[in-house]
């Protein structure tokens, strides 16, 4: 096994690659849906979004996490955990504003923490197996 491919055991490394992966769908759908087809940006940005939120459940089950969960169940499960961590996102970053951070760091604060507690969820809730 190469070692790029080694690398890629490491669970934690697929759900940042995927991740990474589903902001990209986000900002291409974003642009093209804003720019290329002229729609509206709430719409764009909502639309976006959930397409990057579909990526991210469908490989991650699959890849990441290699689950034997029930589709409809896990999907269930991922959505009201990505409806807490989206409010828990807000609600950090206007606190991090209202302690007197500068915009980036109540961005960056507000993120990090979306990610541990999307990845700790989908771990340990979302797709934990049914053994």
């Amino acid at each position: 096994m190469s070692k790029f491919a080694k690398l890629f055991e490491h669970e934690i490394l697929r759900y940042l690659v995927v991740g990474g992966g589903a902001v990209v769908i986000d900002f291409v759908s974003y642009m093209t849906m804003v720019h290329l087809i002229h729609l509206n940006t709430s719409f764009s940005k909502g639309t976006s979004y959930v397409l990057g939120a579909l990526f991210s459940f469908i490989i991650n089950k699959i890849w990441t996490f290699a689950s034997d969960k029930k589709t409809h169940e896990a999907f269930i499960r991922f959505t009201i955990l990505y409806t807490a961590t989206f409010l828990t996102n807000v609600a950090i970053n206007a606190l991090v504003l209202w302690l007197g951070a500068i915009t980036f760091i109540g961005f960056s604060v507000a993120t990090a923490t979306s990610i541990v507690l999307n990845y700790i969820g989908q771990k340990y809730w979302v797709f934990k197996g049914e053994h």
